[in-house]
Parts: structure tokens; C-alpha cells; sequence
């Protein structure tokens, strides 16, 4: 069994008080391999896009950040010039289940990249990861809707392989 090590919200930004209505949810498992989980759930009635149940895709290790600004262009967004160029370059885009270091080249997955990085929605994500040195959000700078990123200040956890308590940070 994984263990969730992050979580995207995505939905719309709240124009007065930059908070978020979220209408899907990507969760980061991990465990011998790490899989990006979205979900459609919205805590409120109406407003939310994407017609797809759950999709999991296998990210890749150096870009899996933007594998999931790529799942949100696709299955939230659902733009349409992206899902034409998705369908291409995956072997079965149609799919629920996909592993991208297998189902799709590195040449045509930097061009969805490329295309993701044009869109233009009104859209919110709002980043909270366990361990900030997991995703390069240098690459954030390259998109165009609101984001917030939530790397914790401070950590305590039992190690059993160690018998101890650690912690890191300050709640100062």
C-alpha cells in the first residue's frame, strides 16, 4: 500500500479572499513507484469541469510536477487542441490507468508540455507536498493560473528503523 506524500487541489479561485472551490483533487501515492491519483469532488454544488472519473497516471521522476499540470490541461481543463495532441502520442489516451515513462515518447510528452504551458483558464491550483524538495516549482513560473504551494515548516515522525522521534523545522 502507498502512501500519499502530496495533494493538488484544482478549481476556482475565489476573486475576493484567494482561497480555492475545488473540484478536483490529484493525490501523489508513493510506495515502489509513485502514481498521481485524480479524483472529481466537489465539497460544493455546481462548478465543477471534467467529465472523467478517476484517473491514474505513472509519473516520470524528473518532471512530476508538470505530469500533473498535464493531467489537469487534460482532464479538467479538457482543452481541446491538448486532448487532439494527446491522443496523437499516447498509445491509449482513452484509458484510466497510464504509465508515462511507457506509454508515450519523451519528445512528444515535452511538446504537451509545451502546449500545457499556453493555456490560459481561469483556474486555481493550490500545491501541499510533504517534503518540499520533491517537485521543481521553479517550473510554475512557465504556467499561467494562480497557484499556491505549501511545503511544511515543520515535521515530527517516528522512524521505527531508527527507534526514534525526529523532527525537522521550527514552529517558531
Amino acid at each position: 500500500m502507498g502512501t500519499m506524500t502530496a495533494q493538488v487541489l484544482v478549481g476556482n479561485s475565489h476573486p475576493n479572499h484567494g482561497g480555492i472551490n475545488p473540484s478536483h483533487y490529484l493525490f501523489l501515492s508513493e510506495n515502489s513507484r509513485p502514481a498521481w491519483i485524480l479524483v472529481p469532488q466537489n465539497i460544493f454544488p455546481g462548478g465543477g469541469r471534467g467529465k472523467r472519473d478517476k484517473v491514474t497516471w505513472i509519473p516520470t521522476l524528473e518532471n512530476m510536477l508538470e505530469d500533473a499540470l498535464l493531467m489537469i490541461g487534460l482532464y479538467v481543463l479538457e482543452d481541446e487542441n491538448l486532448i487532439e495532441l494527446a491522443r496523437q502520442y499516447f498509445n491509449d489516451f482513452e484509458s484510466e490507468h497510464i504509465a508515462l515513462y511507457d506509454d508515450i515518447s519523451e519528445g512528444d510528452r515535452k511538446r504537451l508540455y509545451q502546449e500545457c504551458r499556453k493555456l490560459d483558464y481561469d483556474f486555481k491550483i493550490v500545491i501541499t507536498t510533504f517534503d518540499s524538495k520533491r517537485f521543481n516549482f521553479k517550473v510554475l513560473e512557465e504556467y499561467l493560473m494562480d497557484v499556491s504551494v505549501c511545503t511544511p515548516d515543520y515535521r515530527r515522525w517516528y522512524s521505527k528503523w531508527q527507534d526514534e522521534v525526529r523532527t525537522e523545522g521550527s514552529l517558531e
